[in-house]
């Protein structure tokens, strides 16, 4: 009669382990790298995808008023409301619209990171009546009715989003994690259907008392339970690697 350890040791030799196989591993270590290099891909994502915008602050009329005795008055700049925009220039030399405008630089995807405020800048569309000798002096005119932009901001500022680092992170966490399982995917297939054919062929020779190896014919060797062709077993699991 066998001994117990002798049987538990069959009974390890001849059970199929249930362990993960390469794919799952390599899935594994992934979700488990991803959780690191997420944090580095949001970091520059705030290089690789930068978009603009820009806010009109102010516009500001600059103009020569003309009295009623026809005398030319020196230059002065108005802040025009937005519902007065349209409005004609009355009694006077238009000489320039200008446009006080703060770009903003938004970073970051899928959700925004960081912005920056940048300065406020002046663009002035000049009319015909400007010169260009008077280009400084309509500027002169125009930043002394910049409140908006002087409040706005006298340097640039950015801000970074915590939220949105975090939110973003997790989201490239996921998107990595799931491009991996993508393409181990065919992998995962391929190794399925070469191991389920294998098992087949395997075991339909088993059935024939044939060596499961080679297919040799192992009838008069089946006591044996050894292949007298190539020397493997004569009984297998149906599951093999």
């Amino acid at each position: 009669m066998r001994s117990p350890f002798a049987l538990i040791r069959d009974i390890r030799y001849h059970s199929r382990r249930v362990e993960g196989s390469v794919f799952d591993r390599i899935q594994g270590g992934g979700f488990v790298a991803f959780a690191f290099i997420a944090p580095v891909v949001v970091w520059r994502m705030e290089r690789i995808v930068v978009r603009e915008t820009v806010e009109q602050l102010q516009e500001i009329r600059v103009f020569e008023p003309i009295d009623d005795t026809g005398r030319v008055e020196p230059v002065r700049a108005i802040d025009v409301p937005p519902d007065e925009r349209d409005r004609p220039w009355p009694r006077s030399t238009p000489l320039a619209t200008v446009f006080v405008e703060q770009r903003t630089v938004w970073r970051g995807s899928p959700l925004v990171t960081s912005d920056t405020l940048e300065v406020p800048v002046l663009r002035i569309e000049r009319l015909p009546a400007c010169r260009d000798a008077r280009v400084a002096e309509v500027r002169r005119a125009a930043e002394g009715v910049t409140r908006r932009a002087q409040a706005a901001a006298d340097a640039p500022r950015t801000r970074t989003h915590a939220a949105s680092w975090v939110f973003s992170s997790g989201a490239w966490w996921v998107t990595l994690s799931f491009a991996l399982a993508v393409v181990l995917a065919p992998l995962r297939l391929a190794r399925f259907v070469y191991r389920r054919g294998r098992t087949v062929v395997r075991q339909s020779r088993i059935d024939r008392c044939h060596c499961p190896n080679c297919g040799y014919n192992a009838r008069k060797s089946i006591l044996i339970g050894r292949c007298p062709e190539c020397g493997s077993e004569l009984y297998e699991r149906p599951d093999y690697d």
